[in-house]
């Protein structure tokens, strides 16, 4: 066994005979301690941990339990059996080091309990009061098991459920699901699916049984009804109802039951879709490994006959081998998804390492998922993690008080690039951190502080309001920027980064009127000088409120000119990226990002759109948005399903759709929430091979590309007749002769056109090549081309 399969069954107590106390009542998940007391486990592995609650995170959560202060855990060592040994308990009500943000052992699992709600029971006290190191706890129902909820409605209409009902517009947000609400949806609506955003979570239910699992908008089954839970509602959801299980409705009642039969159907559907991912790959000509497949299901078959036979008389036993039948399913169906050779996979890394050791071990799981960039956040909170002369001549903290003694960055930068992965220096530029009082940015320096229309008057520093907690210091203000740039121009200088990728490249949120910056004293006197009226006196129907808004857009724009300028100056080697907002509309109006004014001066050498959507349809619009309007510079989009706990295959699903998309590549965020079996997904499926970065050196990644689609088409005749694609082959050794290394630039346009002709062939291919091949084809030739007019 391996030591994540013994990791796993540890955990589960697979490794001795299990000896299964006799569940509670209701069947709930339980932790039962030494003394007999009891308290129900709430959700394992969750989204979020929302207030009230009691989680279970086991390894598959990832390597912490990324929770806040404010909470308590308890920390647990499997020793079988459903035994657990405790060996740390720490809450917020103690004077202890980790009430929050624990290690999750890779033998065991951690207790977490939030603050509790208004009137609510508070776990935090059952763990600090109840558990103590070394005490041994049992955990049970943790497969088998029941969750009940209360739904806010069925079928609502603005008519009979008020609380759907957007108070603005007088109009049903959509769906006519509310925040934090669970909705059910049956065939009684008359409507063909949910009508809900992705911002939650939807399950199918179809026979009693969850037959679908996604974000939003589900087809309504004739023979079912669909659950749609918002924040924690739909968390809830998540956590609670996997595939196969059963549902049932009593009046406002929803219960969700567990069972062996459950965890059968889940891994038989596991099955089927790989199975069915597998023949479509092979139909389509996808470069996978089949043989690779074939083994994952063999190993899924053989314990789900296990499970089969046992899920009588042992079912427990049963759901266990149900469940790891149904995650070699997945690692089969993983190994069906594309994986392409040249493209951006980028991963934001919030640095929390204290060590060089811990940096390194770090890096390998980085590099072990595939990703081949690394955005690590260098400046962030107000602090460098590095220790900064610029910041110590301004009277701020020269490190992160926990990173003294040691340079994170020069140690990042060297263990990734030991492993082929460019590092990237992540800064928050103008966004400095949510310490009382405005962090040591605003402590130093109060005057710089950006200031919302309603705090006009107030003394010292105060945060967003549409972003609350959040203090910002004001782009225009000339010592800010300066200070900026000499931060900047410290980590281009002393230390080998492969570039420089600006966050919070923008004002705070400034709708509504009212919530708008920055009406610091500066900001005010400059523009009356400009324009002969104070800001703060105009409103958004006063004939110079454009203008204020212009100028605002401008103090963003001529800072990124600046560190443009700054940049190519003293490392004009080093790459300039920024975190942008997918809707270039949405930017500039709320934040003053113009962004695609950026793109057209060519101050930065490539984008990550974020995207926030919680569906694969929902990043790739964005991502469709986003290539309309940056041209050939190279777009990687940020996906959230990391940070959002979403499941392997949707995040899976994310990445295909951004670059279906046209997208050159995914990023994701971020590390810190990455999970075990999302790396997993990685590593097995779309970051299994290795892959050249294109913004490095736009002619090689062409090349590259064009090599391998050449050995594509070479292989691929059953989908692709040799008759038919003979002028694309023909354009693709042009262009490979053109893009060797030493060809003058005139040769590197020639490749381009090649390429640009070799795709409008391929799009008149029509019924002689297989459609799905076609389509990516089309794609790629596509993408290499706007790299070869880059070179």
């Amino acid at each position: 066994m391996s030591v994540a399969g013994l990791a796993g069954a540890l955990l589960l107590g697979l490794t001795t005979v299990p000896a299964y106390a006799e569940p509670t009542s209701d069947g709930r998940p339980v932790v039962v301690t030494a003394d007999g007391d009891t308290a129900v486990i709430d959700a394992i592995d969750p989204s979020s941990r929302t207030a009230g609650m009691l989680a279970l995170y086991t390894p598959d959560a990832g390597a912490e339990t990324r929770t806040n202060a404010f909470g308590g855990e308890a920390v647990l060592r499997a020793l079988g059996g459903g035994s657990y040994e405790v060996l740390s308990v720490c809450t917020v009500l103690d004077s202890c080091p980790k009430p929050g943000n624990n290690a999750i052992p890779a033998d065991g699992a951690v207790l977490s309990a939030s603050p509790p709600e208004a009137g609510g029971v508070d776990d935090r006290r059952f763990l600090r009061d109840q558990l103590r190191a070394g005490d041994r706890v049992e955990l049970r129902n943790l497969l088998i098991r029941r969750a009940s909820g209360t739904l806010d409605a069925t079928d609502p209409t603005a008519a009979s459920h008020p609380g759907g009902v957007d108070p603005a517009t007088g109009q049903c947000f959509p769906g006519c699901r509310g925040a934090e609400q669970l909705i059910a949806y049956t065939p009684a609506a008359g409507r063909p699916t949910t009508g809900t955003n992705d911002y939650g979570f939807e399950v199918t239910v179809t026979d009693g049984r969850v037959t679908a699992r996604g974000g939003g908008n589900s087809a309504i089954p004739a023979g079912g009804f669909v659950l749609s839970g918002h924040g924690s509602r739909g968390s809830w959801l998540e956590g609670n109802a996997p595939l196969g299980a059963k549902v049932t409705l009593d009046g406002a009642t929803v219960t969700v039951e567990v069972d062996a039969e459950s965890w059968l159907l889940g891994a038989e559907r596991a099955a089927d879709a790989a199975r069915g991912t597998k023949d479509a790959a092979l139909a389509s000509c996808l470069a996978i490994d089949p043989k690779a497949v074939d083994a994952a299901l063999a190993e899924a078959d053989t314990l789900l006959t296990r499970a089969r036979d046992l899920a009588a008389t042992e079912p427990e036993r049963a759901a266990e081998l149900a469940r790891d039948a149904t995650r070699r399913a997945e690692v089969a169906g993983y190994r069906t998804r594309e994986s392409r050779e040249v493209e951006g996979r980028g991963l934001w890394v919030r640095p929390i390492e204290t060590s060089p050791e811990q940096i390194r071990a770090s890096i390998d799981r980085i590099a072990a998922a595939g990703f081949n960039t690394v955005f690590l956040e260098t400046v962030w909170g107000g602090y460098t993690i590095y220790p900064s002369a610029v910041a110590e001549n301004a009277g701020i903290p020269a490190q992160r008080p926990e990173m003294r003694g040691f340079d994170p960055l020069k140690v990042w930068i060297d263990e990734a690039h030991a492993r082929g992965i460019e590092l990237h220096a992540w800064t928050h530029t103008f966004f400095v951190g949510i310490e009382s009082g405005g962090g040591p940015v605003l402590r130093a320096h109060p005057d710089w502080a950006a200031v919302e229309r309603e705090d006009v008057g107030k003394t010292g520093p105060q945060p967003s309001r549409m972003e609350p907690g959040y203090f910002w210091v004001d782009p225009a203000i000339p010592a800010v920027r300066s200070h900026v740039l000499a931060t900047y121009a410290e980590i281009l200088r002393g230390y080998d980064v492969d570039g420089l990728h600006l966050d919070y490249i923008r004002y705070p949120v400034s709708l509504p009127y009212g919530a708008d910056f920055s009406y610091s004293a500066y900001s005010r006197q400059a523009f009356t000088a400009a324009h002969g009226v104070d800001p703060y006196t105009l409103t958004p129907d006063s004939p110079q409120w454009p203008t204020w808004n212009a100028w605002r857009e401008r103090q963003v724009t001529t800072f990124v000119d600046a560190v443009r300028t700054l940049q190519r100056d003293v490392a004009a080697e080093k790459k300039l990226s920024a975190a942008v907002f997918a809707d270039p509309t949405d930017g500039l109006g709320k934040k003053f990002q113009n962004w695609g004014a950026w793109v057209d001066a060519g101050t930065l050498d490539f984008l990550t759109g974020m995207s926030f959507g919680t569906s694969a349809g929902s990043v790739g619009q964005d991502t469709a948005v986003m290539r309309e309007r940056v041209g050939d510079v190279p777009l990687y989009t940020a996906t959230y399903g990391p940070l959002r706990g979403s499941s392997p295959d949707l995040m899976l699903d994310q990445v295909q759709a951004v670059n279906d998309a046209d997208s050159d590549g995914a990023a994701l965020f971020a590390y810190n929430q990455l999970n075990a079996r999302q790396q997993e997904a990685l590593r097995e499926g779309s970051f299994r091979n290795r892959s050249v970065v294109p913004h490095a050196d736009h002619r090689a990644a062409a090349l590259a590309g064009v090599t391998a689609l050449r050995e594509t088409l070479r292989r691929a005749t059953a989908c692709a007749p040799v008759a038919r694609t003979a002028e694309v082959r023909a354009r693709l050794v042009a262009a490979e002769r053109l893009l060797r290394p030493g060809r003058p630039a005139a040769a590197v346009d020639a490749a381009a056109r090649q390429l640009d002709k070799a795709a409008t062939a391929a799009a008149g291919w029509g019924s002689a090549v297989q459609p799905d091949f076609a389509r990516r084809t089309v794609r790629d030739l596509r993408m290499y081309a706007r790299w070869a007019d880059l070179a």
